[in-house]
């Protein structure tokens, strides 16, 4: 498919998904997001996230666990294809899209469970957890000029923002919470079990 999906200010994600197998659609992605998207538009794998969200937000919510509520995408077929690009194909470029997401969606935390319901391979969850790690240790760290960083690193925040809006706590629980999530969703012992991802323990 021409990449002129891509031009303009308009990224028709749905069409280049709907017309291509899931590892062409990722390659047209990822090959304009080093070679022909303009970065002051914003990254493309960023947009890609904000596109399969808004899919998501207008779908229905899924009967899991009243705890953790989610939404499915009304298109199965689109959401399966995306699962598939987002789990294989993009990764691990998607990797650190997703956990910019889920760290700066302060306001509706809760709705990082719409991207994680996509989520089942191990090495994205295993990534999750490892940063869920490093923000815990920042958490009972006593040094206040780099207690933020990794928060920050990761957030790509503008550098005026706040530093409360980088608390490694706050980061922390948003994770743990997504954690939480995929370890009932998915088989996650060989990667963490529950005591692991518990907050009131100080790390070594």
């Amino acid at each position: 498919m021409p990449i002129n999906n891509l031009s303009g200010n308009f990224v028709d994600f749905e069409n280049i998904i709907t017309q291509n197998d899931p590892g062409e659609a990722a390659a047209i992605i990822l090959k304009s997001n080093f070679e022909e998207f303009d970065s002051m538009r914003g990254d493309i794998l960023d947009r890609f996230i904000d596109f399969v969200y808004f899919k998501i937000q207008t779908g229905y919510w899924e009967e899991f666990n009243d705890a953790y509520p989610t939404k499915r995408m009304n298109d199965k077929i689109l959401e399966k294809k995306i699962m598939e690009m987002m789990n294989k194909y993009l990764y691990p470029d998607i990797v650190f899209k997703i956990l910019k997401f889920m760290t700066r969606n302060i306001h509706d935390p809760d709705n990082n469970l719409f991207i994680a319901n996509l989520i089942y391979s191990k090495d994205i969850i295993r990534s999750i957890y490892n940063t869920y790690i490093l923000f815990k240790k920042d958490v009972y760290s006593n040094n206040k000029e780099t207690r933020f960083l990794n928060v920050q690193k990761i957030q790509q925040f503008p550098t005026q923002i706040n530093n409360n809006l980088s608390s490694p706590l706050d980061a922390a629980a948003r994770l743990k919470y997504v954690l939480e999530f995929l370890s009932l969703k998915n088989n996650t012992d060989d990667i963490f079990k529950k005591e692991d991802i518990l907050l009131s323990t100080n790390p070594l």
